[in-house]
């Protein structure tokens, strides 16, 4: 049985997978915030821990700004620095995700979301872009 699974929608899988949003006692899922976005945003715009971590009213909410952050980097419209003809791994990077060991963590979980063995660190991000 094969679906087509949404690039963008991958990616914020296998980050939530990573830092373990699903367990109940993660900071992903206490924040209701998948993938650990930080606040970037002025003072009082958003709800932030101690950390500076988006905090979300629900899981939800949590997950459609994921799946927004992580669009707006991959096609290259983010003041993170990331630009469209980056790769995964310096992606990645922007999530904190340096070491070797969680960024093949991040990309043996797409290859199996998406059925494609090809995808490695240094696969490009218009790969990912949703057409």
């Amino acid at each position: 049985m094969s679906y087509k699974v949404n690039k963008t929608e991958a990616l914020v899988d296998a980050l939530s997978f990573l830092f373990q949003s699903h367990i109940a006692d993660s900071k992903g899922y206490i924040l209701r915030n998948p993938i650990l976005l930080k606040n970037f945003a002025p003072p009082g715009k958003h709800k932030v821990d101690e950390e500076g971590y988006r905090i979300f009213d629900s899981f939800l909410g949590g997950y459609k700004s994921a799946v927004y952050d992580v669009n707006i980097k991959i096609t290259g419209e983010s003041n993170s620095g990331i630009k469209k003809t980056d790769v995964l791994r310096n992606l990645l990077a922007v999530y904190s995700v340096n070491k070797e060991a969680d960024i093949m963590l991040v990309v043996f979980f797409l290859r199996k979301a998406l059925c494609d063995p090809s995808i490695h660190p240094l696969t490009p991000l218009s790969y990912f872009k949703e057409i």
